[in-house]
């Protein structure tokens, strides 16, 4: 008798580990581990001091459905190059400097394989919100000016005032992907995901006639990260955090 029941108890031992993954999780919360360290990498690549962080929240609804907020920020500083090489116009010239400061805020609503332990295939919409901080210093080009840039490439203080962009973009976003349960509380996410902005409200602060393209072309181009690109670009989308 004693010998069956203990063999049920560790039965039932192995049944609720085993199911363990699949209790009502209340909030999961979620780093993103690449942001930090691929700065390092696009800084000695790009030549772009980078500092980037990101993470999410989801909250679990009746075991139906998830919502939370999602949020990733990044300062992005470009200078020009002293190195003496050929220098085009659209480049930034030696004693040239632009900053951005960036920050993009997600709420999102996620269906997931797992709903009440929110891991499994999942599928996220979301509605954003990014702002976009440039200031630069940089030659104001006009055709006056245009004759005497190499003369001016060696200057440590650019001929112009400060440039201000003020970029602030509204927009929806889909993203799909896979949770893992690592151990009975850590977790891993890897997903991808592709945002579109349907408003986009830019004040500009200069006197020079291209100072938005320059703006343009920095996020566009220059900038290693799509997260401010003005065109829809996937994403991919990379987590580890910690169950409740």
């Amino acid at each position: 008798m004693k010998l069956s029941r203990s063999i049920v108890v560790c039965l039932m031992a192995i049944g609720a580990r085993a199911e363990a993954g699949d209790v009502v999780r209340q909030i999961i919360v979620e780093a993103d581990p690449i942001a930090p360290m691929s700065s390092a990498y696009e800084q000695s690549a790009n030549h772009v001091a980078t500092s980037k962080y990101g993470g999410l929240v989801d909250f679990n609804m009746g075991g139906k459905f998830s919502t939370g907020p999602e949020i990733w920020t990044g300062t992005f500083v470009v200078r020009g190059d002293n190195s003496g090489s050929p220098v085009r116009r659209e480049d930034l010239w030696p004693g040239e400097r632009h900053k951005l400061d960036a920050m993009r805020f997600r709420w999102t609503f996620g269906a997931w394989e797992q709903a009440q332990s929110m891991r499994g295939w999942y599928f996220k919409g979301s509605y954003n919100w990014t702002r976009i901080n440039s200031r630069a210093n940089r030659f104001t080009e006009d055709m006056s000016a245009a004759t005497s840039f190499s003369a001016m490439a060696t200057s440590d203080n650019p001929n112009d005032e400060t440039d201000l962009i003020n970029d602030m973009r509204h927009g929806v976003s889909a993203s799909f992907g896979n949770r893992w349960m690592i151990t009975d509380k850590v977790i891993a996410t890897i997903g991808a995901s592709l945002t579109h902005n349907f408003r986009r409200i830019v004040n500009v602060d200069s006197k020079d006639p291209m100072a938005r393209l320059d703006y343009e072309a920095l996020i566009n181009s220059t900038i290693p990260d799509s997260r401010m690109s003005t065109r829809p670009t996937p994403e991919v989308n990379i987590g580890a955090g910690y169950a409740w």
